[in-house]
C-alpha cells in the first residue's frame, strides 16, 4: 500500500550512506563512511530565513581498525558540506574514538562520546553505522582464507560481537548451532 502513496510523489529530502571497507594489513582493515543529506525542496529555518535545495550534510569519515580486540586504532573525519561553519568544532569528538572496541554496546559507547550536545548527530550516526560495517568487512578481510573451526565455543573470538546480534546469532540460533557441531566434528577427528 505504501508504495502506491508514494508512487509519481516527489522526493523532498534525502540520506545516502555509502560504507565499504578496505584492506590495510592481514589483519587490519580501513572503514570508510560518507552521509549526504539533500533537500529538494525550499524551506524556512528557525529565524525565517529561506534555506534553498541543495546538498545540507556531507560527511567522511575513515576508521582504521585492529583485531584482538577489535577497536578503533586511529579516526580522521571531514565535513565537506555543512549548514553552519560552526559544524566543524564538533570534529573534535573523532579523537575520543580512538581506543573504543567494537563489541556489544558499541551504538551506546558511541553516545556518550559524541552524541547529543557532546557533538554532531549526523557525524555520531555515521559512526554508528559505521559499526556493522566494522564487523562485516573485517570479518570479510579476515575470512578471505578459510578459517580453522575454535576447539570450543569459549575459544570463539568472535563471540563478542557476534553471539546475540542478531536473531540468527543468538545464543540458542542456527548460527551456534551449526558452530557447535562443526566443533564436535573437529573434535572426533
Amino acid at each position: 500500500m505504501l508504495n502506491k502513496l508514494i508512487k509519481n510523489k516527489p522526493k523532498i529530502h534525502t540520506r545516502d550512506i555509502q560504507l565499504a571497507t578496505y584492506p590495510h594489513t592481514d589483519e587490519s582493515v580501513i572503514i570508510h563512511g560518507v552521509l549526504k543529506d539533500r533537500r529538494y525542496i525550499n524551506v524556512f529555518d528557525v529565524s525565517g530565513e529561506v534555506k534553498h535545495p541543495g546538498i545540507i550534510h556531507h560527511m567522511d569519515v575513515k576508521l582504521l581498525i585492529k583485531p584482538n580486540p577489535l577497536t578503533i586504532a586511529d579516526a580522521q573525519a571531514q565535513m565537506k558540506c555543512i549548514p553552519m561553519s560552526e559544524c566543524s568544532t564538533t570534529l573534535d569528538t573523532i579523537e575520543k574514538l580512538k581506543g573504543l572496541e567494537i563489541k556489544s554496546g558499541f551504538s551506546k559507547n558511541v553516545r556518550q562520546i559524541m552524541g547529543g550536545k557532546l557533538g554532531c548527530t549526523h557525524l555520531c550516526q555515521l559512526i554508528i553505522v559505521m559499526g556493522q560495517e566494522i564487523v562485516h568487512g573485517w570479518l570479510t578481510h579476515k575470512r578471505k582464507d578459510k578459517p580453522s573451526i575454535p576447539k570450543d565455543l569459549e575459544s570463539f573470538k568472535e563471540k563478542d560481537y557476534l553471539i546475540d546480534s542478531c536473531r540468527l546469532w543468538s545464543a540458542n540460533g542456527p548460527k551456534i548451532k551449526n558452530l557447535e557441531q562443526a566443533i564436535k566434528a573437529r573434535q572426533k577427528l
